[in-house]
């Protein structure tokens, strides 16, 4: 791939790279135990992939799943996995890109008037070695330049991430109601090693604790008016963090016996998220984890990237919902179906959200009610011309996706465009045809 800079976009270069894989899984099924008392099934399956890398090395990854049925109506299940995921092109690869954002705080800062004891520091290369020191874009709020990359332009060695992921439910099907299916899943899932986006305040204050590999993507001026300043941060791909989360998964699924005027079929799946803890820097000095569970959560750090496209920035409700109600008849059929998105709220997840400052609203928490979104489809199946039409409309409501702008870390969006609708109502119509 090929890059440069167009006028009012993002500059880039040139990106080159790759990599092999070679890979070899197996899995056993075990029926145990079969129609005995309080065994009416008992299954064991076992499974494992062998992966072996140009790059990363070798890794063996395992799972274990057990289900048992004491009756047949109710099913217990429960698995148990090594998580393994290796870096992408893109993660190794990627070219530089331009970034311009803004630091918190400078560790380097010195209000004295005699000996900096910053100076020594190798985060604070370049700052005056007496008298004070104040990194001018900290104190007025300004952007400063960096450079996003992949970890090899910046000279890091990247892993994979590993982890674990533990999953026990149960489902119920009885055979006095049929069509009725119940199900509840309680999950965990923690990730080491995170593949992830360092940030520049990252990067900065890691090189000024003591993880000196961070310490040569730091750029300040060494000599002049402006000396110790900061004139670039390399921000890279790198293993940083630790995440973890854990909730539940309810489903309820009723299919309706058939009547003269149709059938029909309704479901919720809902999931409730107990953690979702992203620890952004080990090796800083004090908490480093985010409780993020039941928050929007902006750019605290490239290394929340447990959102949509690694953005660092995206709403993690408390509770979740799909709901729908399916008809057909004959030929026709058409389908209700409601999204729910729980309340939540914006904030500093640490210190009691007592630190967060948006511009104008110092120390403010923002809260958030629920959204729910309604979507209507009708369609008629011509069967001997292999077509099927279609109509719908989704967001009925023309429901408007809520303000969040005061924090300036919503991609320009002014709000979070991976999990609201941007568009309000929308109308659509589809003709297929088979062939």
């Amino acid at each position: 791939a090929t890059g440069g800079c167009i006028l009012g976009s993002q500059c880039t270069s040139n990106l080159q790279g790759g990599y092999t894989v070679k890979e070899a899984y197996a899995e056993l099924f075990v029926p145990v135990l079969k129609d005995l008392p309080f065994f009416h099934a008992l299954n064991v399956t076992l499974g494992d992939r062998y992966s072996k890398y140009s790059t990363f090395g070798d890794t063996s990854n395992w799972k274990v799943q057990v289900e048992w049925r004491p009756i047949e109506d109710l099913l217990l299940r429960g698995t148990v996995s090594k998580v393994f995921r290796a870096p992408t092109i893109g993660d190794v690869y990627a070219a530089p890109s331009a970034s311009a954002p803004t630091l918190g705080s400078d560790p380097c800062d010195y209000a004295g008037t005699g000996a900096n004891p910053n100076a020594g520091n190798p985060a604070c290369l370049g700052v005056p070695a007496t008298g004070p020191f104040q990194n001018t874009s900290v104190a007025l709020g300004n952007q400063i330049g960096a450079l996003s990359t992949g970890s090899a332009y910046a000279g890091f060695p990247l892993g994979p991430e590993m982890g674990k992921s533990f999953d026990f439910g149960v489902v119920y099907d009885p055979h006095w109601l049929d069509g009725l299916s119940v199900s509840a899943d309680v999950w965990r899932l923690y990730l080491l090693d995170r593949i992830t986006g360092v940030g520049a305040q990252t990067v900065l204050d890691l090189c000024f604790n003591g993880v000196t590999t961070y310490c040569s993507l730091i750029t300040r001026n060494q000599s002049g008016p402006e000396q110790g300043q900061i004139t670039n941060i390399t921000q890279p791909t790198g293993n940083l963090g630790r995440l973890d989360v854990s909730g539940v998964d309810f489903n309820l699924t009723y299919r309706l016996p058939e009547f003269s005027f149709g059938r029909f079929v309704a479901s919720v799946n809902a999931t409730y998220m107990k953690q979702f803890d992203a620890d952004i820097a080990p090796g800083l000095p004090g908490d480093s984890v985010f409780h993020l569970a039941g928050h929007f959560t902006p750019f605290f750090s490239s290394a929340l990237s447990g959102c949509p496209g690694n953005t660092g920035a995206c709403t993690i409700p408390r509770w979740k919902a799909q709901t729908f109600v399916n008809w057909t008849l004959g030929s026709w059929d058409a389908s209700w179906r409601m999204r729910y998105i729980g309340r939540f709220q914006m904030g500093n997840p640490n210190l009691d959200e007592a630190s967060s400052a948006y511009p104008g609203l110092p120390g403010s928490v923002i809260k958030y009610g629920a959204y729910t979104y309604n979507d209507l489809s009708v369609g008629y199946n011509i069967e001997a011309l292999n077509t099927r039409l279609e109509v719908g409309v989704d967001n009925i409501g023309d429901k408007q996706p809520p303000f969040m702008g005061y924090d300036q870390q919503t991609l320009n969006a002014g709000t979070d465009p991976s999990t609201f609708d941007l568009i309000g109502r929308y109308y659509h119509a589809a003709v297929t045809v088979k062939f």
